[in-house]
């Protein structure tokens, strides 16, 4: 009986995560088995995405070993396979993974959103910054009249990650990196934002809960006549992180 080509790579990737044998996959055996084959295969398939989700997520692994981190990527890769020849951008996902792993959450009940925080890290060196025609740059702030500031649009730039963690991310980043642990506190909600530098690194800053809660209002594009004035106080810090990229004015509350 013969096979489509579409069928035989639909074999295969099902053989990789052991939801298949050998036998299906049309594998020429000699001697070796289809089956032995299929395991090298196998071994190469789990290896070689385990090598990115190390690369993804070094603060995780540094935190639980090499061993157990292996163990965790082994359980990603069969639940959730690269669906791309391009694995630059695998990994999603990981923190629902090792949600699978009671023993590691009691042990480290904060892993997961470590994860999560590595992933948008990683997502975010990737993104691709658009340009926006429509806006205006912030040095012509000083043109729009008294009357139209309260349709004043601030947008942010494609190049930050908001941060809203249980846990003191990016202080226990900066502890791991320098091997100072001394006064950490793991256990306290952490507000920041992710900023992808000219160099395309990501730079982690914290910032107080009012501060987010600005960025948070600004990101959905409200007006500023829309946001507490209140938040409004925290302005002049948010536009000293330069995450700002420009403005608009919105067309139905301009006067």
């Amino acid at each position: 009986m013969s096979h489509s080509l579409a069928d035989v790579q639909l074999e295969f990737a099902n053989a990789l995560r052991y939801q298949n044998s050998g036998e299906h996959c049309d594998i020429v055996s000699d001697h070796f088995t289809d089956e032995q084959r299929i395991q090298i295969y196998r071994n190469n398939f789990v290896i070689s995405l385990s090598e990115v989700l190390a690369a993804t997520y070094p603060l995780t692994e540094m935190l639980v070993g090499e061993e157990c981190f292996q163990q965790m990527a082994r359980r990603h890769v069969l639940s959730y396979p690269s669906t791309s020849g391009d694995v630059s951008g695998y990994g999603e996902h990981f923190e629902q993974t090792i949600q699978a792993f009671p023993a590691v959450i009691e042990a480290a009940p904060y892993l997961a959103e470590v994860a999560l925080y590595e992933w948008k890290k990683d997502s975010l060196m990737r993104c691709v910054s658009e340009s926006h025609v429509d806006q205006r740059p912030l040095s012509c702030l000083a043109d729009v009249p008294q009357e139209q500031q309260g349709a004043l649009v601030f947008h942010l730039q494609d190049s930050i990650t908001l941060v809203n963690s249980s846990y003191t991310m990016i202080a226990l980043e900066q502890a791991i990196y320098q091997q100072q642990f001394d006064g950490l506190d793991i256990n306290q909600p952490e507000f920041g934002v992710l900023i992808r530098a000219e160099n395309s690194q990501v730079e982690s800053h914290c910032v107080t809960e009012e501060c987010h809660q600005l960025l948070t209002e600004l990101q959905s594009g409200q007006t500023l006549s829309a946001i507490d004035p209140l938040l409004l106080q925290h302005l002049n810090t948010v536009m000293a992180l330069n995450v700002i990229s420009g403005f608009s004015i919105n067309a139905e509350l301009e006067t």
